[in-house]
């Protein structure tokens, strides 16, 4: 089976190879002196303004040793497979020092990929080293001491070897329109599900004066799936893992596994791995799913939307028609992506986490519990939780908070339990990972990069440029648009937790692709022709009936081999 599947990789990368030219390429644009690294970049949302004024710095640091950095012409296709073809060539072949890419994980580099070893190891090249700044001072702290520490399991590969350097700390969540939001005399966004659904009924019925969607060509939300499982879908299915995450982290965990952790940190398989999709919490997901991908919520033509054209719809009224729309699924990459076509209008909009499960609220605060409350109090005491939450507050100052102002005592679980729901976000960053090439002659230099990259003062370089945030520091100027401030609280609040739908342990060899729930790629789609009719929770349990079927069929196929 893995000969097979091997064989299947590897046409499946000659033919991105082939493809995008990557196998061909002529080495004009190469610089082959012994004190240049060339670098590839893999020019995603946060554009390539950084990286030249990071080899500017560099440079300037480094003249005295003479280092020069040469960046490769920037691609929107300098990622994922063509890029690990690109590397098995070998560094003699390639001499390409540094990827700064994405959409590869350290096992496709490892001594057990497909081509073996083809990067260095950065544990001790990089990680156990210091941070430099643009004035070459080393910082107090090693990088392995600096970075999230949640992010340390997508940087290694099975073996335990730390392959990648992560150099972008982004978070997928909800862009809204706070303009348009206002109008409907909304001025507090959503922190449950009930309340966004609540202000999506506002929108498509009217509120405040303003007519319903059908007269106000303004719809509560918009998509953009026409880009299929390897695009911008992922938005949608990040909220959704995000959900399940809410409920219980460690479960989720066990989701991407099929195993259980045991106390030393070691994982054993589940016994039978697929009835982990049996437990109700899964359809209390695919109901708020169903119901978010409803066609009534939904700005006209939205399974039809490219990226550009959903992200449109949030800034103006772009499509023809006059249709705009007040959320979408996305990142907080989103305002460098849209920055130069609406300049005029990026202080219009703001950046939320998702937000939490209305259910996960009932199960533990509502009837049968120690609580014992309404399904209404449920979400207004969960609600307010949360915003003690995005305050930073303490465990215990949530608890005295939710006492005084909402009249009910949460014990320290029920309180620590809401703060990790809400801290929860889904990284998008761990996917942007650096790799240096195995055999590179350069390493030493490119890992002196990539020291620099670890540095506040390449976080600030990376906010002014890309709009973005680092895993290693914070940047100390002040954002110009408050989008940028409220992405970057997520990550500092001290209730953060990263987590990625990375397919691990034995999930990665049972189901031959990234599977969490029968709602990736084109299933979204049947997710809102789903929701045009009948009842969610009925139609939650049926694509349960189906997740559940389709794991234990690859579960059976698997172990009778």
């Amino acid at each position: 089976m893995k000969k097979l599947l091997s064989a299947i990789l590897a046409s499946v990368l000659m033919f991105g190879c082939l493809t995008l030219g990557f196998g061909c390429k002529k080495k004009t644009d190469i610089v082959d002196d012994p004190k240049t690294i060339n670098v590839r970049l893999y020019k995603a949302g946060f554009g390539d303004l950084f990286i030249y004024e990071l080899k500017q710095k560099f440079e300037k640091v480094f003249a005295k040793e003479g280092y020069k950095v040469n960046i490769l012409k920037p691609s929107s296709s300098s990622a994922g497979t063509p890029m690990v073809q690109e590397m098995s060539r070998g560094y003699k072949k390639t001499k390409i020092d540094l990827y700064v890419t994405g959409a590869i994980w350290p096992n496709h580099v490892s001594k057990d990929g497909l081509y073996g070893e083809v990067c260095e190891d950065l544990e001790e090249l990089v990680f156990n080293k210091t941070a430099i700044d643009y004035s070459g001072k080393e910082s107090e702290k090693k990088i392995s001491q600096l970075m999230n520490p949640d992010l340390v399991p997508f940087l290694l590969a099975d073996d335990g070897t730390m392959y990648g350097f992560s150099w972008a700390q982004t978070s997928a969540g909800m862009v809204v329109n706070t303009s348009k939001l206002a109008d409907y005399g909304i001025t507090e966004l959503p922190r449950t599900t009930n309340e966004m659904f609540e202000c999506f009924e506002m929108i498509k019925n009217g509120a405040n004066g303003l007519g319903p969607s059908s007269e106000t060509k303004t719809y509560p939300v918009t998509y953009n799936l026409a880009e299929g499982a390897g695009g911008a879908t992922t938005y949608q299915n990040s909220a959704f893992k995000q959900w399940i995450a809410q409920y219980d982290i460690d479960w989720y965990n066990e989701h991407l596994r099929m195993q259980t952790e045991n106390a030393d940190g070691t994982w054993t398989d589940m016994q039978n791995g697929w009835q982990i999709f049996q437990d109700e919490r899964i359809v209390d997901v695919l109901e708020v799913g169903i119901k978010f991908m409803a066609e009534k919520y939904a700005a006209p033509n939205s399974t039809v939307h490219d990226l550009d054209q959903a992200q449109g719809l949030i800034m103006a009224e772009n499509d023809g028609r006059g249709n705009n729309a007040v959320f979408m699924l996305n990142g907080d990459w989103f305002l460098n992506e849209i920055k130069a076509n609406y300049k005029n209008q990026l202080h219009d909009i703001g950046f939320m986490n998702v937000p939490v499960i209305s259910a996960f609220g009932v199960k533990l605060m509502g009837a049968g519990t120690r609580l014992n409350l309404s399904d209404d109090k449920c979400d207004e005491v969960l609600s307010y939780a949360c915003k003690l939450v995005d305050e930073g507050k303490t465990v215990d100052e949530i608890i005295a908070g939710v006492t005084a102002e909402q009249g009910v005592t949460l014990n320290k679980e029920e309180a620590q339990a809401i703060a990790t729901a809400r801290g929860i976000c889904f990284s998008r960053g761990i996917e942007h990972l650096a790799f240096i090439t195995k055999g590179s002659t350069k390493a030493e230099i490119a890992s002196l990069f990539l020291r620099m990259m670890a540095s506040a003062d390449y976080a600030n370089t990376f906010l002014s440029k890309a709009n973005g945030s680092t895993p290693y520091a914070t940047s100390t100027v002040e954002p110009e648009y408050e989008f940028i401030s409220q992405a970057r609280a997520l990550v500092s609040n001290p209730h953060f937790r990263a987590i990625n739908g990375r397919v691990q342990g034995v999930r990665r060899e049972v189901l031959t692709h990234d599977y969490m729930l029968p709602i990736a790629g084109a299933s979204n789609i049947a997710l809102v022709l789903r929701g045009k009719t009948g009842d969610p929770r009925t139609e939650a349990t049926s694509l349960q009936e189906e997740a559940v079927a389709t794991a234990k069929r690859y579960w059976d196929d698997y172990f009778s081999k």
